[in-house]
């Protein structure tokens, strides 16, 4: 039977039957196979610690392996299956504390062999008993990094190593560990065993870990990760103090990690991404892969994909990953005259269909996504359409119409997350109640729009957002203005 454990500063709506529809959600839409809001850590930069009163999260103890049974037929194993990763309302905590892991594990290749497995963790409880055993689950591979073989070779399993900070004495400070060297020792093993892994580092030098963060990745690197997210932190106005900083704090990241990838190999890449632009530049290239074969290097614009222009990065990168050998036209900074980057060349990708390029892309606006705002613009023909987007989309959103992809007559609209405050700027976390807010501020203005278009992005799958308050509410509110939902 699920067990469900409600935070004491959460709503309470504990019964299986509510449970149960979001573990169906996470595995079924997200390919998120939840296991346990245990966690042997305790970070000051959890999000899970910082949710005001109301918030309809929860907490859930281990899943017994019967109920892990039902959820697993319900994942895709087209896609890579995550374990480890919080994609709904239920709080994921460290997924190796479960007391039956490995044996979900082997439950999952049993029926997805093929499946590509990725494993978010925290690294505490690597160690040479569990490692071997999730060799085996690779099919056996040979001691020493994996960077130095082909890249074909690489397994269907790989982890992510939460880091944080490669410093006993920080890790003490910022997540609470206890023994912090069994985290670097398990990042260590991970190379002598051969598996492959990628490195994620949430960013708080506001803590006086500039040089930490620094370390960090270069030990990172060392080990061998195949790439590095660094995360912009998040605070909340229910923070304690000494966690806000400025907002400036992601320009100066940025800035950081520029002046850092000059010296290092493998790619690093911060989230969310500054990015402004819709552009398919190479953030970086993975050691040994095909896109390092075929000579493609860090800053390199990627503007067509076997001889279709490409709208977006993220169009880019999924159109290389599905195709077999594609052909890539490149623009390479400084090819041209005085920097003009008026000049092309073509390179080919050898690579098997589906299978990882090996460039890393800032992603940006998936070109489905713009696609379907201006089919509704030309379905419903209304003069003054505008579009709703958080503080942090807003950019691109822009871009997408200096590029002509959007209607110009479209207006772009941002909505402040102003029930989280604090960093909080994306669309994800924005609530009725913020929209509530904005389109109040609207009934106000002389020029009213004749269609509001809404992301989808902060309801789930019921319509609900994270207080769980359904958007129809929007609907009576404000009856005299016309909603889509996209």
């Amino acid at each position: 039977m699920v067990t469900m454990v409600i935070s004491p500063r959460n709503r309470r709506y504990g019964s299986r039957e509510e449970l149960w529809p979001l573990l169906l959600e996470a595995v079924s839409i997200n390919n998120v196979l939840p296991l346990t809001s245990s966690c042997n850590l305790h970070c000051v930069f959890c999000s899970h610690e910082q949710n005001p009163p109301g918030v309809r999260t929860c907490y859930f103890s281990p899943l017994l392996l019967e109920d892990l049974e039902q959820l697993i037929p319900f994942l895709n194993g087209s896609r890579k299956i995550i374990v480890g990763e919080s994609s709904t309302r239920l709080c994921e905590g460290e997924p190796l504390t479960h007391p039956q892991f490995l044996a979900v594990l082997k439950k999952i290749k049993r029926q997805f062999p093929e499946t590509p497995l990725q494993i978010t963790t925290n690294g505490t409880l690597l160690n040479k008993n569990l490692l071997p055993e999730l060799k085996e689950l690779c099919g056996g591979m040979p001691p020493g990094r994996f960077w130095d073989r082909p890249f074909h070779e690489v397994p269907a399993l790989e982890l992510v190593i939460s880091l944080n900070s490669s410093s006993p004495s920080r890790r003490s400070i910022i997540m609470g560990d206890n023994d912090p060297q069994r985290a670097l020792e398990g990042v260590r093993l991970c190379g002598e065993y051969g598996l492959p892994f990628h490195g994620s580092i949430v960013a708080v030098p506001h803590f006086g870990g500039w040089k930490d963060l620094k370390e960090t990745l270069f030990f990172l690197e060392e080990m061998g990760a195949l790439t590095t997210r660094v995360f912009l932190p998040g605070y909340t106005r229910f923070s304690p103090r000494e966690h806000f900083f400025d907002l400036s704090l992601w320009r100066e990241l940025n800035d950081f990690l520029q002046e850092l990838r000059v010296n290092l190999e493998h790619p690093v890449v911060l989230e969310p991404p500054l990015k402004k632009d819709l552009l398919a530049r190479v953030e970086g290239v993975i050691r040994n892969s095909p896109a390092q074969q075929a000579g493609l290097k860090s800053g390199d614009i990627i503007a067509g994909v076997n001889g279709e222009k490409v709208l977006s990065g993220a169009e880019a990168f999924y159109k290389i990953q599905k195709e077999e050998d594609p052909l890539l036209e490149i623009e390479r900074p400084g090819m041209g005259v005085q920097n003009s980057r008026e000049e092309y060349f073509l390179l080919k990708l050898k690579k098997r269909k589906g299978q990882s390029s090996g460039i890393v892309i800032a992603y940006d606006l998936e070109a489905e996504a713009i696609d379907r705002i201006k089919k509704e613009i030309e379905r419903k023909k209304p003069e003054n359409p505008l579009l709703f987007t958080s503080r942090a989309a807003a950019p691109l959103w822009e871009a997408a119409q200096r590029k002509m992809l959007l209607p110009q007559h479209l207006r772009i609209n941002i909505v402040e997350n102003s029930f989280w405050g604090g960093s909080i700027c994306c669309a994800g976390l924005l609530t009725v109640s913020d929209f509530t807010k904005h389109l109040g501020e609207l009934t106000r203005e002389k020029e009213k729009p004749d269609l509001i278009i809404i992301p989808l992005k902060p309801f789930d799958h019921r319509g609900l957002d994270l207080m769980g308050e359904h958007y129809e509410k929007l609907f009576t509110a404000f009856p005299q203005f016309s909603f889509s939902f996209l």
